[in-house]
């Protein structure tokens, strides 16, 4: 649990809700967790100190990712207080609050909360919930469970959903598609193309360069193949959480059809159809109309014969609840992602909880009978980097949480990967004077109206921050790069917010002027004016910078919106071992993001405390899905 900001804590505390002020004073709860009490506390003026605590517990959960508060853990997760703050806090004893939730008027059993009076906390014995994400948690469970249960486990489920694909017809075409199988059998590839044809749901896990991109392109053109002799026209969605990882994802299809095209595996008109298949956001797809809402749903469903869903572990709990809901029953739904990147922002560890057991190679435990095996490949070869890349040892070493190995891999001053000590002055020094030169690189092609020079310079190096406040963070990293640009190129100007050379980076989905959240651009001279122009599919467009107004300065990005994007040369900035935003994912999911080169800047410190901390999010979905 992450403790407030000084800065953004309450001032005021509502009458009714002195037992939160200590809770408050230490930074544990804030402005939304108090006026969400105090509203409550209206509605039902009798409540008691234990009470207000389990609602201002659960309000706050979802705020920092967490689905549920496990109760009897409350007081262990406050590890970002200083040991005085700490021990003022005092917490009920958990078998005390325990029999106040059981009896609470604010609390449903899970028995009960469908079916019950309405209430705004679910209790099981063991997690608290808001009950909107109890019923979310919910309906992503049910959901799987049915869509991965076979047909005679599934009461009500559409005709079209038990029926089969022909074995040995599937057979001939993934021969087609994929190179024979090696002698160990061991395709996984082809394997994860097999289960994505089987009706239902199926989830290709595996970590960057394993061929993810490579096995959808794939399995789109067996999913064509196998419904054009019966003259069926399919209909496939392609969606990805941000703009910026649709456009990748298409891409990297694209990409991928054009080499089955070369080697004859498949023809011209498919060929051509598969390229027609444009990528979009997950929102986009389901038809957003508000934070909540959407056109498809339940009643009114997606038409797809075929939902593919890239960046998964980007994808927060409510927002899953809401594709699965919108996804025909008898449509074949295939999740892909990286378990072990960041989760999304929002509420959940979707992904991570789906793949359960089987993204651990060490863990131990049948899982035979748990509803989604069978349904999920894990990609675990690296194929973007050669055997002897450090970048692939290093990412492995911070997954599997092996501080020594990774740091070994450091000090080794390999060529694709560096470690910068904070300390070293001089060495810092040249960091930032690549990023610099790259940068008047950029500049210097904008002014001449190279947009494709211009946009390739933005993304040969990017720096990738933990944190936007502080020394090395992300103001001080973008103040110090335009600071050297501006001193070494005419005509560019330190903070001036539109000026040719100005890399952007889109902050919100605009669909009217087609960019999206996690989109790139550069702001090029163009005639006697300025546009700002994007890569579109290997296609420059054009926008106005007027008709921009949802953007970023780009000179670098946190770690968190690099989610999607792949770089030449990663420069990856950790703050101080203290801060709470060092963990496992965060530095996994930075190193990922290196195609050829690492740069990793942060003291021994840090990267241990950050490799040591897995990122704990409270859920039940791994529960449900993997009962033990």
């Amino acid at each position: 649990m992450t403790v407030l900001d000084p800065s953004k804590r309450p001032t005021v505390v509502p009458v009714g809700l002195d037992v939160l002020v200590p809770y408050v004073d230490a930074g544990v709860f804030g402005t939304y967790e108090l006026q969400f009490v105090a509203t409550l506390l209206r509605l039902s003026p009798v409540l008691t100190d234990d009470e207000v605590l389990a609602l201002a517990v659960a309000a706050r959960a979802p705020l920092f990712g967490h689905v549920c508060t496990v109760v009897a853990d409350v007081g262990a997760q406050m590890v970002d207080l200083d040991e005085a703050a700490r021990m003022a806090l005092v917490w009920p004893d958990a078998d005390a609050w325990t029999g106040t939730l059981g009896r609470s008027a604010m609390v449903s059993d899970p028995d009960h909360a469908q079916v019950g009076p309405l209430r705004p906390l679910v209790w099981d014995g063991r997690r608290l919930y808001l009950q909107r994400y109890w019923h979310y948690e919910l309906v992503v469970a049910d959901n799987l469970f049915r869509r991965s249960s076979p047909p005679d486990r599934q009461p009500g489920a559409a005709e079209s959903l038990h029926v089969e694909v022909d074995a040995a017809r599937l057979e001939e075409v993934l021969d087609s598609l994929f190179a024979p199988t090696a002698a160990d059998g061991a395709d996984l590839q082809r394997q994860a193309a097999a289960r994505g044809m089987r009706p239902g749901v199926s989830i290709i896990a595996g970590g960057p360069g394993t061929g993810k991109t490579y096995t959808v392109a794939r399995l789109l053109a067996a999913a064509h193949l196998m419904a054009a002799p019966d003259g069926r026209e399919l209909q496939v969605a392609l969606a990805a959480p941000t703009g910026k990882a649709a456009a990748r994802m298409g891409d990297a299809v694209k990409a991928a059809v054009r080499s089955l095209e070369g080697n004859g595996a498949v023809g011209p008109q498919l060929a051509g159809e598969l390229m027609r298949t444009d990528p979009t956001t997950v929102h986009a797809l389901l038809g957003w109309r508000d934070r909540t809402h959407f056109r498809h749903d339940r009643d009114n469903p997606l038409p797809h014969d075929v939902v593919i869903i890239d960046e998964t572990s980007m994808v927060s709990l409510p927002l899953m609840a809401k594709l699965l809901d919108a996804v025909r029953p008898d449509a074949r739904l295939v999740l892909v992602g990286d378990p072990h990147q960041l989760a999304s922002i929002e509420a959940g560890t979707v992904l991570s909880d789906v793949v359960g057991p089987l993204g651990e190679p060490d863990s131990s435990g049948p899982v035979a009978d748990a509803p989604l095996h069978g349904r999920i490949t894990v990609l675990a070869r690296m194929r973007r980097f050669d055997e002897e890349s450090s970048i692939a040892a290093l990412a492995d070493a911070v997954r599997s949480g092996d501080a020594d190995a990774a740091m070994s891999l450091l000090a080794d001053g390999k060529t694709d990967v560096r470690w910068v000590r904070t300390e070293e002055s001089g060495k810092l020094d040249d960091v930032i004077e690549e990023v610099v030169t790259v940068g008047v690189d950029m500049v210097l092609a904008a002014q001449r109206g190279d947009a494709l020079d211009a946009l390739a310079a933005a993304s040969r190096i990017k720096v990738l921050a933990a944190t936007r406040r502080g020394r090395l963070g992300l103001d001080d990293w973008t103040d110090r790069i335009e600071g050297g640009v501006a001193r070494r190129v005419t005509g560019f100007h330190r903070g001036r917010r539109w000026q040719i050379g100005r890399p952007v980076l889109v902050t919100a989905n605009d669909r009217v002027n087609r960019v999206f959240n996690g989109d790139a651009g550069v702001a090029v001279r163009r005639g006697e004016g300025m546009d700002v122009v994007f890569s579109d599919g290997g296609v420059v467009r054009h926008v106005a910078p007027s008709r921009l107004d949802q953007v970023e300065t780009w000179w670098a990005m946190t770690i968190h919106k690099s989610q999607g994007s792949e770089f030449p040369h990663a420069v990856v900035s950790l703050p101080a071992a203290g801060s709470p935003m060092l963990t496992r994912e965060l530095l996994y999911t930075a190193v990922t993001r290196a195609r050829d080169r690492v740069t990793i800047v942060g003291s021994e410190e840090s990267i241990c405390a950050a490799i040591a901390r897995p990122v704990a999010r409270a859920s039940g979905l791994r529960d449900r899905l993997w009962p033990s």
